[in-house]
């Protein structure tokens, strides 16, 4: 979750930003860029598809600026147009290469190094685990993903995901029944806190 120091830093930049101060943009870019291009990546699978997708966002907000006027919450602002914009791109671009279905579900596929800590855990765990977290619907990975990967509020991530809160609630609480059914739940909930 994002810290109220860092929310008011983020707001204050933002303020900064909209008078014109690029230090203040600079400073937006260094402190979101990294969460903003690990989700794109986890969108598009694709690391430089993300860095492109991540500069173009920073290029689009600082061009619109003023008609985007004050915000509250900075940070879920730039995750949910920079999600917009990817699934704006595959729709219009349709790229098969990516593998992404019709749908234009983003695929955020989960990685052994990211789960769990290699040495906590027995690799037979990794394994399931990691599978059992791949076979998750996309908007179920998606939804877990924002949760205990960007620390966003609930509320946060319907906005990004352009749901409404008890449908986050419930992607959320779908996937972990899954891994709960699977006897993994305590195993990922220990990754997810040993790697913060």
């Amino acid at each position: 979750m994002e810290s109220r120091s860092e929310t008011e830093q983020l707001r204050q930049w933002w303020t900064d930003t909209l008078a014109g101060n690029t230090d203040a943009f600079n400073d937006i870019h260094k402190a979101l860029f990294d969460g903003l291009y690990y989700y794109a990546s986890k969108l598009l699978n694709d690391n430089g598809l993300a860095d492109d997708a991540v500069q173009e966002l920073f290029v689009k907000i600082w061009t619109k600026r003023n008609s985007i006027g004050n915000l509250e919450k900075v940070k879920p602002y730039f995750f949910t147009v920079l999600r917009r914009q990817i699934l704006n791109q595959l729709r219009s671009l349709k790229l098969r290469e990516l593998k992404i279905k019709m749908s234009v579900e983003p695929d955020i596929c989960f990685s052994i190094e990211e789960i769990i800590v290699e040495k906590e855990t027995e690799e037979s765990l990794h394994t399931k685990l990691t599978a059992l977290l791949n076979e998750l619907p996309a908007r179920q990975k998606e939804a877990i993903y924002l949760r205990y990967y960007e620390d966003m509020e609930y509320k946060q991530i319907a906005e990004i995901m352009n749901v409404n809160y008890q449908s986050v609630l419930n992607l959320i609480q779908k996937a972990l029944n899954k891994l709960r059914s699977e006897q993994l739940l305590a195993v990922f909930l220990a990754a997810v806190f040993i790697c913060e």
